[in-house]
């Protein structure tokens, strides 16, 4: 996906691709060096809106767009904040750690949804844990689905396949609590997390 970042008043320009399975605050170095010489003097506090929404940084970037997005738009144009940082809306973000910290979280969550547990989770090889996250980092799909595929929560295909229905029948939908895994309409590990975050953006 690509993403068109402004800054300030001069709105400075950066295109940038940012992966769907990724987080905002992953693409932070490379905006940040891009803007490096507008910026004001102190300490930076990035954060990034979509008209004039601060956008929760623990939210897939696939997701937010897919939410926010009713008539999507390429490229996707953000703005970036490094001061100023709304702490009464947002949670802090502390980097890279934070976001990690977030995905695996949410990760066990989803997983407890679909099987009633999270050992699938909880029982993966510490270089699992980190192949994962490196392919949420670098927006490698093959290496996301070489990993996730090990925790047996359904066919990797059954989530891309029925990602973008999955997306129009939420927007259609009045409630935002998801079906039980055993009802007639299909639930990926995309649905119920898409289902979460949806939730999570509306408090």
């Amino acid at each position: 996906m690509i993403l068109s970042v402004s800054f300030g008043p001069s709105f400075c320009l950066e295109q940038t691709l940012g992966p769907r399975i990724g987080y905002l605050p992953l693409l932070i170095p490379v905006i940040r060096a891009h803007f490096s010489n507008a910026l004001p003097p102190g300490v930076d506090t990035v954060w990034f809106e979509y008209k004039g929404l601060p956008l929760k940084w623990y939210v897939p970037i696939g997701v937010l767009f897919d939410l926010l997005c009713a008539d999507p738009e390429r490229p996707w144009n953000l703005i970036v904040h490094f001061r100023g940082y709304p702490s009464e809306i947002l949670s802090p973000c502390e980097g890279e750690d934070s976001v990690k910290w977030s995905y695996m979280n949410s990760l066990k969550e989803a997983t407890f949804i679909i099987t009633g547990n999270s050992k699938s989770v909880m029982n993966m090889s510490h270089a699992d844990q980190v192949a994962l996250w490196e392919s949420v980092m670098k927006g490698n799909l093959d290496g996301y689905k070489n990993i996730s595929t090990r925790l047996k929560l359904g066919p990797f295909e059954d989530d891309v396949l029925v990602r973008t229905a999955s997306v129009e029948r939420q927007r259609q939908q009045n409630s935002d609590e998801p079906e039980s895994p055993g009802s007639s309409k299909p639930w990926s590990l995309f649905d119920y997390t898409y289902a979460m975050f949806k939730k999570t953006l509306s408090t």
